[in-house]
């Protein structure tokens, strides 16, 4: 089964597609604003060159300390700084 999730979707299930991954389920790709940015395989897979999730989210140190809470906080400072200010109703 193959799935394409935007990277919303992963912020929302992001450990739902970690269990997939450790038992095996392909997850292929991940899309921000309709591009891919991510190709993802179970270890055992050697058809492409793609990144392990685990190595993905690895590979952002400040990740792996952050709680879903924090993730969001970030995820939503990111989007009012990219958008403008009171995007998002808050002050």
């Amino acid at each position: 089964m193959t799935k394409i999730m935007t990277v919303t979707e992963l912020r929302k299930n992001i450990f739902s597609v970690i269990e997939a991954a450790r038992i095996n389920k392909q997850i292929t790709k991940i899309m921000l604003h309709g591009e891919v940015v991510a190709e993802i395989r179970p270890k055992k897979s050697i058809k492409k060159k793609t990144t392990h999730l685990l190595d993905l989210i690895n590979s952002f140190p400040k990740t792996k300390s952050m709680t879903v809470k924090e993730m969001d906080e970030a995820y939503r400072k990111a989007m009012m700084k990219k958008h403008g200010e009171y995007l998002s109703g808050r002050k």
